[in-house]
C-alpha cells in the first residue's frame, strides 16, 4: 500500500489519520443533518418502530461482524512475513472494521433525516465510541499481530 513508507511508525501515524477522516466524516454528516433539521426534529422511541428495529439490528450486526472480520483477517497475517507486510495486512483489516462501523452510523443518520428522530442519534454515539475505542497504537498493533521478538523490538523503540 501506498500509505506505508519504509517506517513501521509511519504506517501508524497514516493509520490514524485515516481514522480520524473517518470519524470526521459522520461527525460533520451528523452535524449536516441535525442543522438542517434543527426546528424539526424530535425525540422519541415509541413512533417508527420499523426504523428503530432495522437501526439497532444494523448497528449491532455492523458492530459484530467487524469485530469478526478484523480477527479473521489478522489471524491470515502469515507468522513469517515481514513487519512491512504485516502492517499492511493489519492496515487492511483495521480500515474494513472501520467500514463495517461506519455504515451503521450513516444508515442511523440518514434514518434521522427521513424520520425526523434524533433518537438514532444515540446510536450514532454508541457506534462513535467504538470507533475510538479502537484508535490504533502502537501497542494494539503489537498485541493483535503474530510479532516476533526481532520485530517487538524495533517496534519498541520507536
Amino acid at each position: 500500500m501506498s500509505y506505508i513508507n519504509k517506517q513501521p511508525k509511519d504506517f501508524i501515524k497514516s493509520l490514524q489519520i485515516i481514522h480520524f477522516v473517518l470519524l470526521m466524516v459522520i461527525i460533520v454528516f451528523a452535524a449536516y443533518v441535525s442543522i438542517q433539521l434543527n426546528e424539526q426534529l424530535t425525540f422519541s422511541y415509541s413512533n417508527d418502530k420499523a426504523f428503530l428495529y432495522i437501526a439497532i439490528t444494523i448497528s449491532f450486526v455492523g458492530n459484530l461482524m467487524s469485530k469478526s472480520l478484523f480477527i479473521k483477517l489478522i489471524k491470515k497475517i502469515p507468522k513469517d512475513a515481514d513487519l512491512l507486510e504485516k502492517a499492511s495486512k493489519y492496515s487492511t483489516a483495521h480500515i474494513f472494521r472501520l467500514a463495517m462501523l461506519e455504515f451503521p452510523a450513516l444508515m442511523c443518520i440518514i434514518f434521522v433525516m427521513q424520520s425526523n428522530n434524533s433518537f438514532y442519534f444515540i446510536l450514532v454515539g454508541l457506534l462513535l465510541i467504538i470507533m475510538l475505542a479502537i484508535l490504533p497504537t502502537k501497542n494494539k498493533f503489537i498485541n493483535d499481530v503474530p510479532l516476533t521478538s526481532n520485530e517487538k523490538s524495533i517496534l519498541e523503540k520507536l
